[in-house]
């Protein structure tokens, strides 16, 4: 497998690339069948976005309400995958992914032709697993269901969800239409340079995420290319499909991860001087396509 990809790739190229890994990848089982109480206290070492007052006064404790992952997302129509370390939900209207360990949180839409995605965040503590149960903050399910009063309830000591009368999930549209990157720049504080049109695929549109992401879309008819870059080092790609084939690159001295299948790569993600960068590809390009399209990315 390793020898078909490299074969894929140009030695040529201005950036050269050279696979360091590549595997299919599995899914152990994620929870067991019988899952725990519905509410679990954090870890110690966590920090949650609840604070104690007793007899009026606050305490210096925070707290998190965690609960079951699968147990609470199955019940709200949320499918609960497992890729290599991180737990995927989509609902087919809203998707995120999030990974054992790490608090930092995204939700974007699944509904095709439809912009819209949040910007990383914290919920005060971070996914883990006890008895072969992931548990998660209760506050992701409220941003899944699209922060609105009354979703998510506290009512003498039952947690309550209720979806019935919020409608539709999908969170706004969070970018600005820019008729230029230089706009674009004006808005985020940080440059971004793309190419100006990519073979058979023309620039459609750039887009801005107040200050902290950029996104430039081509299209060639129904098929598109994203690019987007932002500040810090979390994967803004939005992409979160299992793909069967994962490899690990080196492109111009920038560690590179690819996915996609069938000698074509559908996402490549990766970070550099402090931002980082996704490129997704509706329809997959060759690795040596994809590798000249990033080394045109800054």
């Amino acid at each position: 497998m390793k020898k078909t990809i490299a074969a894929a790739i140009s030695l040529t190229l201005a950036c050269a690339m050279i696979p360091t890994a590549f595997a299919a990848e599995t899914a152990p089982p994620l929870e067991g069948p019988e899952g725990p109480a519905l509410i679990s206290e954090a870890p110690e070492e966590t920090a949650g976005r609840y604070t104690f007052e007793i007899n009026g006064n606050d305490i210096s404790i925070d707290a998190a309400i965690m609960v079951p992952l699968r147990a609470v997302a199955e019940p709200l129509g949320f499918t609960v995958t497992w890729d290599n370390g991180t737990v995927l939900l989509d609902n087919g209207e809203m998707h995120t992914a999030v990974t054992i360990g790490l608090n930092s949180y995204m939700v974007a839409t699944s509904v095709e032709g439809v912009e819209g995605m949040s910007a990383p965040f914290s919920l005060g503590a971070a996914p883990y697993i006890v008895n072969n149960t992931t548990y998660v903050p209760l506050e992701l399910f409220d941003a899944l269901l699209g922060s609105r009063a009354g979703t998510i309830t506290l009512d003498d000591g039952k947690i309550k969800i209720n979806t019935e009368e919020t409608g539709s999930v999908q969170i706004p549209n969070p970018f600005r239409e820019c008729g230029s990157l230089t706009e674009a720049g004006a808005i985020t504080g940080f440059e971004m340079s793309v190419p100006e049109s990519i073979p058979n695929y023309d620039r459609a549109s750039i887009l801005a995420f107040d200050s902290s992401m950029i996104q430039v879309l081509y299209q060639d008819g129904a098929e598109t290319i994203r690019i987007r870059k932002a500040a810090g080092t979390d994967d803004i790609s939005g992409d979160y499909n299992i793909y069967p084939e994962t490899a690990a690159t080196r492109i111009g001295g920038t560690s590179v991860t690819m996915k996609g299948g069938a000698g074509k790569a559908f996402l490549a993600v990766w970070t550099d001087g402090g931002y980082t960068y996704s490129v997704s590809a509706s329809a997959g390009l060759g690795y040596e396509e994809m590798s000249r399209l990033i080394c045109e990315v800054a």
